[in-house]
């Protein structure tokens, strides 16, 4: 054997040992930090609470890790609560390989019969959207003095003379303007798959509603630099500023500097 055949072999398993070296320490971009910077939390329902989300209370510092407005609060009841612009919403599960998580309206968890008091409504920073595949839309006409026998009311809604009515998004009556005769109209989000199940609409939304729906997150814009590095985002309240915790312990205000390695070999 050569010299040169001799430095290529050494060469070779010069790479296959610092390959197996980085694979082990890139393999889990949270690594450490979950533990550490990134603790996870449970309120008491089984609802792991982890990275982008975290737990929002009293003791929270100004400087936490996570996405800004993932921050989830615990009910007394042990259930996680996440706050949107028109409402709270339960959590009621997480699912971090789909990155999709279920809601409950707190205002209708404990009706008999459910009635929805306003549109969700998400803010255009925060990285959540319907998730199509899942979701579906029921429009709701409270309090109206129309009367037909071709449209069927809620009944549990009714009240002195007055009927509420619902139906699929674009499957209303287009006989009907119910606009001009209704007091109230609200759009409330339901899984489809509850709505498949029942038989009878006007009488059966109820329990669909309590089901919950679908959003998906996605990767929030400001923190695709920090991620793509193996960090996590964070921010801090006080001075208003992105913060990325990065697998080394350090914590920088952009992303996490890389450790790259240069060869250079003559042969």
């Amino acid at each position: 054997m050569n010299f040169t055949t001799m430095l290529h072999l050494h060469l070779l398993f010069f790479l296959l040992v610092l390959s197996i070296f980085t694979t082990a320490v890139v393999s889990d971009p949270a690594g450490n930090l979950s533990s550490s910077y990134c603790p996870t939390y449970d309120c008491g329902n089984g609802v792991q609470i982890r990275y982008p989300f975290w737990r929002l209370d009293n003791t929270t510092s100004t400087q936490f890790c996570g996405y800004r407005d993932f921050g989830l609060t615990c009910s007394d009841s042990g259930k996680p609560i996440l706050t949107l612009p028109t409402d709270s919403y339960y959590v009621k599960n997480i699912s971090y390989d789909d990155y999709t998580l279920t809601l409950v309206d707190i205002d209708i968890v404990d009706q008999p019969c459910p009635r929805a008091r306003h549109n969700l409504s998400i803010n255009a920073n925060v990285p959540l959207s319907y998730s199509s595949s899942k979701d579906l839309n029921l429009t709701f006409y409270f309090n109206c003095t129309s009367n037909s026998s071709s449209l069927e009311s809620i009944e549990c809604l009714g009240f002195s003379g007055m009927r509420s009515y619902v139906f699929i998004v674009g499957e209303e009556m287009e006989d009907f303007d119910l606009l001009e005769t209704c007091e109230e109209k609200v759009v409330a989000t339901v899984m489809e798959a509850e709505i498949i199940r029942v038989e009878n609409l006007s009488s059966g939304f109820g329990g669909a509603m309590k089901k919950g729906f679908v959003l998906d997150w996605r990767s929030l814009r400001d923190c695709g630099e920090c991620e793509a590095r193996d960090g996590l985002c964070g921010y801090n309240s006080a001075r208003r500023e992105d913060l990325c915790f990065c697998k080394d312990g350090s914590m920088s205000r952009g992303y996490c500097k890389g450790t790259f390695f240069f060869i250079l070999v003559k042969i």
